[in-house]
């Protein structure tokens, strides 16, 4: 006889930030923390990325797919999940800038906020008939992309640059970059000159994130003011 389901979980609204759209979620259970907890354990990239992803497409309730949303939506959704999962603060170590001693310091998760979202340009004029349209890359990309997760800066610049080409806009038609070999969009984005690819840089660069300021003393006495940027920061 199968056995009867322990909990009905709540349910919560939160909005997805690059889509301006509420939607509902439930707290995540044993099951999908059980494979949280081997990731994290595992320190393996791939699987910590894949698990936030799977977590995150279990626990939302509406029909939204998460393979299409953005790095900065995936992050704050599952923290918003990981809140109403085990609770709405969590502890992290930050570094005094003074001492470089690390300080236990408790963060309120329903604080933390996706800055960055206004004022977003998404095109750039490359010439007088040719238009650049750019885009946030998915979550999900970052599986498909192993430049992404190099430790060389340059490399994982030139990487996410290549990733948030959306469409090339001439007179005569309109090209999806989407569905460009990596062989082309660098040969493409090698092609341009120093002002045009600094703008798309500064797009990838000033892309939106997750953000907390903290503020807090030093056994050394140093009052220290910190911004908090992305997941990595706050778990």
């Amino acid at each position: 006889m199968a056995l009867p389901k322990l909990n009905d979980a709540p349910k919560y609204s939160v909005q997805v930030p690059s889509l301006q759209k509420t939607i509902r979620f439930r707290p995540f259970l044993v099951k999908e923390e059980k494979v949280l907890l081997l990731a994290m354990e595992s320190e393996n990239t791939d699987d910590i990325l894949l698990a936030i992803l799977d977590t995150v497409q279990a626990c939302i309730a509406d029909d939204v797919d998460v393979k299409k949303l953005t790095t900065y939506d995936v992050e704050y959704l599952f923290t918003q999940i990981r809140a109403k999962s085990v609770g709405e603060t969590t502890k992290v170590g930050v570094n005094c800038q003074s001492c470089n001693e690390a300080n236990e310091v408790v963060i309120n998760i329903d604080s933390i906020e996706v800055k960055g979202l206004e004022g977003i340009e998404y095109s750039i004029q490359l010439s007088p008939d040719m238009q650049l349209q750019l885009s946030h890359p998915a979550y999900y990309t970052l599986f498909e992309d192993d430049d992404v997760k190099t430790d060389d800066p340059i490399e994982s610049i030139f990487a996410m640059v290549r990733l948030s080409l959306d469409k090339l806009k001439t007179e005569d038609d309109i090209i999806d970059l989407k569905n460009e070999s990596k062989e082309n969009l660098d040969e493409f984005v090698g092609s341009m000159n120093t002002d045009q690819f600094q703008q798309v840089r500064e797009f990838v660069e000033n892309m939106p994130a997750m953000q907390y300021d903290v503020e807090f003393d030093c056994v050394c006495g140093h009052h220290n003011k910190h911004e908090l940027r992305g997941i990595q920061s706050f778990f």
